[in-house]
């Protein structure tokens, strides 16, 4: 009777308290992530600039590209969680997205 009293009153708080933990955990000021290339085009270059630069700063990829089915992890500074990315692909098309919330990412798929 007293395991009964006391689950019912234990449970319930401690349902509450991982509810209410919840959405801190999920939550990061990591703003690296995997750039995912699942499209079936070569990606040339990739920029990735925080949302208040008004330039795009170096291509990632250098003097590489990301064959389709590859991955590049993009390292940024910590708490710049707001970026714009642009992804350049070997047949001269671009894709663009403006402030991106990378801290709520891992991965980011192109396709």
């Amino acid at each position: 009777m007293r395991l009964t009293r006391f689950l019912r009153r234990a449970l319930p708080a401690a349902f509450l308290s991982l509810a209410l933990a919840a959405p801190v955990a999920a939550q990061t000021s990591d703003p690296s992530f995997r750039l995912n290339n699942r499209s079936g085009v070569t990606i040339n270059e990739v920029y990735v600039s925080s949302a208040n630069d008004n330039a795009w700063g170096p291509d990632r990829l250098g003097q590489d590209v990301l064959q389709p089915g590859q991955t590049l992890i993009i390292r940024l500074p910590q708490g710049q969680c707001i970026n714009d990315l642009r992804v350049v692909f070997a047949n001269g098309q671009a894709h663009e997205r403006r402030r991106v919330d990378t801290c709520q990412i891992t991965d980011y798929n192109m396709q």
